[in-house]
C-alpha cells in the first residue's frame, strides 16, 4: 500500500516538488511486497530481494493502461523501461488474500502522476504511451466485435424460438460483456501522450 516516506523526511512526503514519495503494493497473495520510492533524482525500487534505481533521465519509456483483473476489478498498470532494457511494473491494486484485493487507486494515481512529472523535468528523452500497443489492441477489437456479434446472434435465435427467460439472460449477459469490452477498448486505445498531460482513461 502507499505510505509517506519514512522519517526524518516524512514531513516532506506530501511536498511532491521537493520531497519524496513511496508506493507499495503486493502483486500476489504469496510473496514479498513491492516498493517504489521517488527520490529527488531517481526512482528507487525493491522487489523482494531485488533492489535497484532508475535515474529519471535514464527512464526511456512509460506505458500506462487499464488492465481489469477477474477479481481485482478496475486495475491500472504502469510499465517502466530503463535505457538498459530493464522493466518495472506498478499496479493499482494489492492482493491481500485469495479473494481480497485492496484498491489503491488514489495512491497509485498520485504516485504515477508525480513520477511522470519528475521524468519530464529531468530533461531526459522518455516516450510516454497510453493504452495497448497496436499489435495487441487490434486483435482485441476483432475479438470484441466477434464476441458481441455472437451474443447478438444467440439472442436473435432465442427470440425466434420463443424463450423469454433465455432472451432475458442473453440480454443481461450481452449488455455486461459489451460494457466491459467497450470500456477496455476505449480506455486502451493506443496513442502517444505527454508526460505532463496523461489521459484520464488510463488513470483511476
Amino acid at each position: 500500500m502507499a505510505t509517506p516516506a519514512p522519517p526524518p523526511r516524512s514531513d516532506r512526503a506530501n511536498d511532491s516538488a521537493a520531497g519524496e514519495m513511496t508506493y507499495r503494493y503486493r502483486p500476489r497473495m504469496v510473496g514479498a511486497e513491492f516498493s517504489f520510492h521517488l527520490e529527488p533524482d531517481a526512482l528507487v525500487w525493491e522487489l523482494g530481494r531485488r533492489k535497484g534505481r532508475f535515474s529519471y533521465r535514464d527512464i526511456a519509456r512509460l506505458r500506462l493502461g487499464f488492465r481489469p483483473a477477474n477479481l481485482g476489478g478496475h486495475r491500472f498498470i504502469a510499465e517502466i523501461w530503463s535505457r538498459e532494457g530493464a522493466k518495472l511494473e506498478i499496479a493499482s491494486i494489492s492482493q491481500r488474500s485469495l479473494f481480497d484485493y485492496q484498491n489503491l487507486a488514489a495512491e497509485y494515481r498520485a504516485f504515477v502522476v508525480e513520477l511522470a512529472r519528475r521524468i519530464a523535468t529531468s530533461g531526459g528523452a522518455c516516450r510516454c504511451d497510453a493504452g495497448f500497443p497496436p499489435w495487441r489492441w487490434w486483435p482485441a477489437v476483432l475479438f470484441g466485435v466477434a464476441t458481441i456479434g455472437t451474443t447478438a446472434y444467440i439472442a436473435m435465435h432465442a427470440v425466434f424460438s420463443g424463450q423469454p427467460l433465455f432472451i432475458a439472460m442473453i440480454a443481461v449477459l450481452g449488455a455486461f460483456f459489451a460494457w466491459q469490452i467497450g470500456s477496455l477498448l476505449v480506455r486502451n486505445r493506443p496513442r502517444l501522450c505527454e508526460l505532463r498531460s496523461i489521459p484520464a482513461e488510463v488513470l483511476p
